[in-house]
């Protein structure tokens, strides 16, 4: 007698694992909406300094910028950086508004590559570090404006 063709019902064994899978997707469908949903918030909410230029040296923080720059900070720069006495992938940043201009710690958040390449000081960090600064998801000049003025705040001692 021929085999039979097999059953095309999912058998009892892999209704778990589907049912996992559907649970595991529809959590990070969730997640991912969330967090989509917080970066537009957060982009809205950096719109009324779009023309904002650099801060001059000895400038007074502008605290709500700053506020912003705490979350940029937070979703972009944590996995490499941190406001301790550690470094960890990449150096501690405690401090790194008074040993570097505004206008340094821009560029080599902006353009790391043409930092690392041109720049000794970036040059020397990256053979310090091993790995070349990159930010996972990009960064732009707004945000990268908000994080600067957030770790003024820090350096001047304000909780961050």
């Amino acid at each position: 007698m021929p085999d039979s063709d097999p059953d095309p019902r999912p058998s009892a064994a892999t209704l778990p694992a589907a049912g996992f899978l559907l649970l595991a997707l529809l959590l990070l469908g969730g997640w991912w909406y969330a967090r989509t949903q917080q970066a537009g918030a957060l982009e809205e909410a950096l719109q009324p300094w779009a023309d904002t230029s650099l801060p001059e040296p000895g400038a007074q923080v502008d605290t709500a910028l700053a506020s912003l720059g705490a979350q940029v900070f937070r979703q972009k720069c944590t996995a490499c950086h941190a406001l301790t006495a550690e470094d960890q992938v990449g150096p501690n940043l405690t401090g790194v508004t008074r040993r570097r201009t505004a206008a340094w710690l821009q560029s080599m958040i902006l353009a790391p590559d043409s930092m690392t390449r041109d720049d000794p000081d970036a040059q020397a960090l990256k053979a310090h570090y091993g790995v070349q600064m990159m930010v996972p998801g990009g960064i732009d000049t707004l945000q990268t404006r908000a994080v600067l003025e957030f770790l003024r705040r820090v350096d001047a001692g304000a909780p961050d």
